[in-house]
């Protein structure tokens, strides 16, 4: 059997700073055949998404409001992003990083199970001082790593002969 081509991965996990493109920088250093889909990177566009595609700002609701719809209205149009991407990659990388610890990445976890329901792969990447929390989230996972590198490891090992 030959392995395959090219592989999209989707990218799981918070956008509070550049893991993916350390990431995507690991992959490139190896020559391997990956590209990458994920949530929008850019916070204050997808924080901002549902308010700006229906065109409403903040006066338009009012101030006690305003925080609420626009976390629903932008969660509703991020959440259809990600079952796009997720249908069509071959397969999940999620990040629980060590070093965002307050941020709770349910996101991340509901990601997961939504990959699992479409029967793609999951690799998952967290800091060994996530073992506790992530101990039924782990062995949902298929591969589980304490690393970026380690990932990238499992990623690399696909394309060997």
């Amino acid at each position: 059997m030959t392995p395959p081509k090219r592989l999209l991965v989707y990218l799981a996990g918070h956008i509070h700073d550049d893991w993916r493109g350390r990431v995507r920088r690991l992959t490139e250093e190896r020559d391997l055949p990956v590209d990458f889909c994920g949530p929008r990177e850019d916070h204050s566009r997808s924080d901002n998404v549902g308010f700006d595609i229906l065109g409403l700002t903040p006066d338009d609701v009012g101030p006690a409001l305003a925080a609420r719809l626009r976390d629903e209205y932008g969660g509703a149009v991020n959440n259809f992003r990600t079952r796009i991407w997720l249908r069509q990659c071959d397969l999940m990388l999620a990040f629980f990083d060590g070093d965002h610890a307050n941020l709770r990445q349910w996101n991340t976890a509901s990601d997961i199970g939504v990959a699992q329901a479409l029967g793609k792969p999951v690799i998952v990447a967290r800091s060994p001082s996530f073992t506790h929390s992530l101990k039924e989230l782990g062995p949902r996972a298929d591969v589980v790593v304490d690393s970026l590198e380690q990932a990238v490891d499992a990623l690399a090992y696909i394309f060997e002969d």
